[in-house]
């Protein structure tokens, strides 16, 4: 198995198990923030299976459209929009998970229904990873689909690392419990490993994306366990085994300690 598919195999796990655990929790504790970032973590992990299958043998053209539409244009957008759901306006997060949930039906159709020509499938089956998913030198879908990418993925990466970022700050300052800290800059790392580390297969490494999505999802799961926002009971997925349960910190009349998160968790 070449270094490409490992790194696809692994972020592929990491991101399918960290959807399990947040569904558990969503199904024990409800909270659209928890679904919102479950789906995006199944988004991920499918993704990263569809790359997966890809590197072991040659791309196939429903690989390539797998990729594209869970990763290229899903995973981004709904990772932001459970951390928008946690930290900001819900109404707003509400309207803009409709705009997203219309975008996403729209790039579905587009993608799925779309025929791609027999030259370039023939095409795809002879190049690595880092070729096929090189979408400006080698393009297999329409282009218009490029906005549809960036409409989803810009704004949703930056409430992603902006809002973990921000907590992280803000945790710090107020000096709270160091896992919050931890968590909040574990989630950040998430969201900036993908696209940094891509930048190593510009400059020739050819398993940079796929190491980064690897580091990118390792990250979002690490944060996401040791979040107490998220996880104030860890258990065996859909069991009553509990693992471990923690309370939350409270201040000197008893009330939870004071942060963004805490604020926002009736959500």
């Amino acid at each position: 198995m070449s270094d490409v598919a490992l790194f696809e195999l692994l972020a592929a796990v990491c991101a399918l198990l960290a959807a399990l655990f947040v569904f558990d929790q969503y199904l024990n504790r409800p909270r659209p923030y928890k679904l919102l970032w479950t789906l995006g973590l199944l988004f991920y992990g499918i993704a990263a299976a569809a790359a997966w299958a890809g590197a072991l043998n040659s791309w196939t053209v429903t690989e390539y459209k797998l990729w594209y539409f869970f990763g290229g244009v899903l995973t981004a957008a709904y990772l932001g929009l459970g951390s928008f759901f946690l930290l900001g306006p819900r109404r707003l997060a509400s309207i803009l998970t409709v705009i997203a949930a219309l975008v996403s039906l729209a790039a579905a159709v587009r993608i799925f229904t779309y025929p791609v020509p027999g030259t370039l499938a023939r095409t795809m089956a002879t190049l690595d990873t880092a070729g096929v998913t090189n979408t400006r030198q080698f393009p297999v879908l329409p282009r218009d689909l490029v906005f549809a990418a960036i409409a989803m993925n810009v704004p949703g990466a930056l409430f992603l690392f902006g809002g973990a970022a921000w907590s992280a700050w803000t945790f710090w300052r107020q000096r709270t419990p160091g896992y919050r800290v931890v968590s909040m800059a574990l989630l950040a790392l998430g969201a900036v490993f993908p696209s940094v580390l891509t930048g190593l297969q510009r400059l020739g490494y050819s398993g940079g994306a796929a190491l980064g999505e690897f580091l990118g999802a390792l990250c979002l799961l690490a944060g996401l366990l040791v979040s107490l926002e998220v996880f104030t009971t860890l258990r065996v997925p859909f069991t009553p085994i509990v693992l471990r349960e923690r309370v939350r910190p409270t201040g000197p009349a008893g009330a939870p300690h004071n942060a963004t998160a805490d604020a926002n968790s009736g959500h």
